[in-house]
């Protein structure tokens, strides 16, 4: 990985849809709004973009944790802008604070991701299903 200096972002822009709606598979729809979900993955994605911008040939990068605070609602059709900015490399890890903000500047939510780099085939190793046990 090249460095990564702290307080570099990478930005996010998208557009609520009604598929990013709180919307369970047990309980069916609940509201109308942009899910806490849909807002965690935004905040990986986020992450994972300013990730690849320094992943050397060779390397991949691998979600380790994520955080999100939802502080206001959003809407099917508004804009949210998703900002991931570094706090931490040490090593392998690279650590993100995160922040969704609406077109009108309404901070939506916060938190962190966190993710690792490996050499590419180490990680395509540990992703295959083992098979069943003998």
């Amino acid at each position: 990985m090249t460095p990564i200096a702290a307080g570099e972002t990478a930005v996010l822009d998208v557009v609520v849809t009604a598929a990013m709606t709180v919307d369970f598979d047990e309980l069916g729809p609940v509201h109308p709004v942009y899910a806490t979900y849909a807002m965690a993955k935004h905040f990986e994605e986020a992450g994972r973009k300013l990730l690849l911008a320094h992943l050397e040939p060779g390397e991949a990068g691998v979600g380790t944790a994520v955080s999100v605070e939802h502080l206001a609602p959003a809407w099917v059709g508004d804009r949210v802008r998703v900002t991931a900015t570094c706090t931490e490399v040490r090593g392998n890890r690279l650590t993100c604070a995160l922040t969704a903000v609406d077109a009108h500047g309404r901070l939506l939510g916060r938190g962190t991701t966190g993710q690792a780099v490996l050499p590419g085939d180490v990680l395509a190793a540990r992703l295959v299903r083992p098979g069943p046990a003998a």
